[in-house]
């Protein structure tokens, strides 16, 4: 609430308006469902499972562009489609509001993670079955893999650390 009450004073909020807000709030937050608390406490966990799906789905969606493309257009399609992922991620990140401090860093290390094992295994899968298939368009799966990780994680670095937004809540 803390960073909530920052924010509205930095707009110009009356302190009066602040007070009515945070109360509305600390209420709304305290008259929940059992449903809505039972949902709240495991959508982190839900997002996880659905971005290492998703991640892993992006990554096989991936083996036809390994296979056909290569050189700076290969590279250009990967950087894209990382940081088209990776900001649709951060969206989502940024709409769950109960989210706080520990667990933006554990999705900042353990999402790019697995993002960098994904492109990686689908790398050497492409290039087996393109050599399996005759064809000789072979790709450094560290490079690939690489690439893509660090265009995945470049929305959340520029949010986070060039812009400076922090949507966490203190914790």
């Amino acid at each position: 609430m803390e960073n909530l009450v920052n924010r509205l004073e930095k707009k110009g909020w009356k302190n009066k308006e602040i007070i009515n807000t945070v109360n509305f709030i600390r209420n709304a937050k305290h008259n929940k469902t059992q449903e809505n608390l039972f949902l709240e406490k495991r959508v982190y966990w839900i997002l996880l499972v659905v971005v290492i799906a998703a991640n892993f789905a992006i990554s096989v969606a991936l083996i036809p562009v390994l296979m056909a493309l290569k050189g700076m257009f290969l590279y250009f399609v990967i950087i894209t489609l990382g940081i088209a992922f990776g900001l649709l991620f951060e969206l989502v990140i940024r709409s769950i509001e109960h989210l706080e401090k520990q667990h933006h860093q554990l999705l900042a290390i353990l999402i790019p993670l697995i993002a960098l094992a994904n492109a990686f295994a689908i790398s050497k899968i492409s290039n087996n079955l393109g050599l399996t298939l005759g064809f000789a368009n072979v790709h450094n799966p560290i490079s690939i893999a690489a690439v893509y990780a660090a265009s995945f994680v470049l929305p959340y670095i520029v949010y986070r650390f060039i812009l400076k937004i922090e949507y966490y809540a203190k914790g």
